[in-house]
């Protein structure tokens, strides 16, 4: 029976997790650490499986990830508590942790079913699905380069005029200025695979025809406000996403997408990423309109989604 698989040491945290988890109506299994999880996979049939941060730490956790793809569990995610949110740079400096959430309840309920779903049912694409039902999302088409900065200043201000904070405008600008900007510049590919817009000025004016418009939609629930942005090549990469993830000095992504994705990444609560490689690159930051700056954590959550094909 296919279950999904979850590798915690801590009793009450798993109890929590299975509560959780146990709205998808799948089956949910339970190990204290990954030699059990190894184990116990022989005789279920994982989906997918959530671990402790502590856990990818291990030197077992390879053996583990093999053990789960043989099994037929591709998706996997990690759970990082607050306390570790400082281990954050190790994990990500592995390259192998596509799924990381960092915050603690009940934020972590509201990303780790959004997440779980969103693997299970492989419908990845749409800012909607981390918003309230029935939150109005605003849309714009980027058709010229110029318009980035007249953009982002009227997001600023439609934000402010809903109640929001300086502070919560400031990080939105921030991620919708280096998220169209990447998508104007960094996204466009030729036949050979050449990035042929990435070394232009930023400042410089582009006609874009209808491949290379960018979408923007942008919304907030009270809870979140949630920045999407769409470019259809699809060329940014899962490989490309994890090593600009892991800079810890955004100065050390040098160009070109990296340095986009690393300020966008310390500027969110939780930035995902939606890739149909050779289609569209879709992402989503989530700013926590909810808590105040001293309460924010030192990491964000993110995801990397890759559309099955």
């Amino acid at each position: 029976m296919p279950s999904i698989l979850i590798v915690h040491p801590d009793r009450k945290t798993q109890r929590v997790l299975q509560r959780i988890l146990g709205v998808t109506g799948y089956r949910v299994d339970i190990s204290d650490d990954l030699d059990q999880g190894i184990r116990l996979m022989d005789h279920v049939q994982p989906i997918l499986v959530v671990i402790d941060g502590s856990a990818v730490l291990s030197s077992r956790v390879n053996d583990f990830f093999m053990h789960a793809r043989a099994k037929g569990a591709e998706a996997c995610m990690t759970l990082l508590g607050s306390a570790a949110v400082d281990q954050v740079p190790k994990i990500l400096g592995m390259g192998a942790v596509t799924n990381l959430l960092v915050h603690p309840m009940p934020v972590l309920a509201e990303e780790l079913t959004i997440t779980v779903q969103k693997l299970i049912r492989s419908d990845l694409f749409g800012a909607e699905k981390y918003l309230l039902w029935g939150t109005n999302l605003q849309e714009t088409t980027v058709t010229r380069g110029s318009q980035r900065a007249q953009l982002v200043a009227h997001l600023s201000e439609q934000v402010r005029a809903r109640g929001q904070s300086a502070r919560v405008a400031s990080m939105a600008m921030l991620v919708a200025d280096e998220l169209i900007s990447n998508a104007v510049h960094n996204a466009p590919v030729d036949a050979s695979g050449t990035h042929y817009r990435a070394e232009l000025a930023r400042d410089q004016e582009l006609e874009l025809d209808e491949l290379h418009q960018v979408r923007m939609r942008w919304g907030c629930d009270a809870r979140y406000l949630a920045i999407e942005v769409t470019d259809f090549f699809g060329s940014l990469d899962r490989d490309t996403v994890l090593t600009a993830l892991a800079k810890n000095d955004v100065r050390e992504s040098g160009g070109g997408a990296g340095m986009g994705v690393a300020l966008a990444y310390r500027s969110c609560d939780h930035l995902v990423f939606n890739l149909a490689p050779g289609r569209r690159t879709e992402i989503i930051a989530l700013i926590d309109v909810r808590h105040p700056p001293t309460e924010r954590l030192s990491a964000s959550s993110y995801n990397v989604f890759v559309e099955r094909t």
